[in-house]
């Protein structure tokens, strides 16, 4: 099933000022690098929804990542759902591997940033890849899952506190979560639908 024509691709508002920081200091060079191996990243995951027959609505670059909207995802198997979570990781991993057997210009630089971006999306923490693969196993835990959501990413901050770019990254992702935290009955009520009318 060939992906949604109609999908929308943005980058998340919070991007632009950052962008503007990276030209300002020089860096953009080095952000290219990442924007690009985020972009890669996606992939897998648009790769894996079309393959699995899923409709893909949006995709939106975040700071640590993107956001792929899929329509009527939590009603869909439970492994396809797994298989769309993990294919973004699987691509990053594939990146080292090839980037380990060729010399290019930043060498070093692409494969750390490819390491950063798999750790990141590692975590089981909810919305990064391995927060979605552990709700696909587990859909009945998802309050649990958001609470560790909150709280692991503040931890972590106390570990990668002379890293800015970390601290903002988690920051984020302990922001976005609490907001989620805010509906989770809904979300909670929503799933148990979910999950009986898959058994039925």
């Amino acid at each position: 099933m060939p992906l949604n024509s109609t999908m929308r691709f943005r980058l998340h508002p919070i991007l632009i000022p950052l962008i503007f920081f990276l030209i300002g200091t020089g860096q953009f060079a080095h952000y290219t690098i990442i924007f690009v191996s985020l972009l890669i990243h996606e992939s897998g995951h648009l790769v894996a929804a079309k393959w699995t027959g899923l409709s893909v609505k949006s995709c939106t670059i975040m700071p640590y990542g993107g956001e792929i909207i899929i329509r009527n995802f939590r009603q869909a198997p439970k492994h396809h759902q797994w298989l769309v979570a993990i294919s973004g990781p699987l691509t990053t991993a594939i990146l080292i591997l090839l980037a380990n057997f060729l010399s290019f210009p930043g060498q070093a630089f692409f494969i750390q940033v490819q390491f950063t971006i798999l750790f990141l999306n590692c975590l089981p923490i909810l919305p990064l890849d391995g927060g979605q693969a552990l709700l696909a196993l587990v859909p009945n835990w998802y309050e649990w899952i958001l609470m560790m959501s909150i709280f692991l990413p503040l931890f972590l901050i106390l570990f990668v506190s002379t890293q800015i770019h970390l601290v903002f990254i988690f920051a984020f992702i302990a922001y976005q979560n609490i907001k989620s935290w805010q509906y989770r009955k809904y979300e909670a009520a929503f799933q148990d639908i979910v999950q009986k009318r898959l058994t039925l």
